[in-house]
């Protein structure tokens, strides 16, 4: 009985061991995500990567409608090809998982980070290629439409 409680006890240690250090990789892998408001992306796209204002509520909307401008984001499509980032860039073309041709020279991991630099310069070249039409969520959410409202109420001065 007494060797029954000892087995029991290591048990219950390495199974609280496993779920402490799952949670740990689980809060790692998270950490460098980065969830940005609407006007905090307009300042950064407008002031860091020179997106100009008068197409700037375009790519706010084409955010919020593909990530929900969150980093982290990644959706699979109903082909297997997978979309990264906040601009949810696809690995059938433009960044490199194994599959697809990499145009953008990316690895698509680098697309899930806080680090938006690399994110923007490949949606750039995507908009420069095909324009908004590459983007299914501006499709649906933003053409054609009043976008004001994604960049109202923020302050724009770099």
């Amino acid at each position: 009985m007494a060797a029954d409680m000892i087995v029991l006890s290591y048990i219950q240690m390495r199974l609280t061991i496993s779920i402490f250090l799952l949670v740990g990789a689980l809060l790692a892998a998270t950490s460098h995500a980065r969830v940005f408001t609407k006007c905090q992306l307009a300042k950064k796209l407008k002031c860091t990567y020179k997106i100009p204002k008068n197409k700037l509520a375009d790519w706010v909307c084409l955010v919020k409608a593909e990530s929900n401008y969150n980093t982290a984001v990644v959706n699979t499509n109903n082909d297997g090809s997978k979309d990264y980032g906040l601009f949810q860039i696809s690995n059938k073309v433009w960044c490199g998982s194994g599959t697809g041709t990499n145009e953008c020279n990316i690895p698509c991991k680098k697309l899930k980070n806080n680090k938006i630099a690399d994110d923007v310069k490949c949606a750039k070249k995507i908009y420069a290629s095909q324009g908004f039409y590459a983007w299914s969520g501006w499709k649906k959410t933003c053409k054609d439409k009043d976008l004001s409202s994604f960049i109202s109420g923020c302050s724009l001065k770099c």
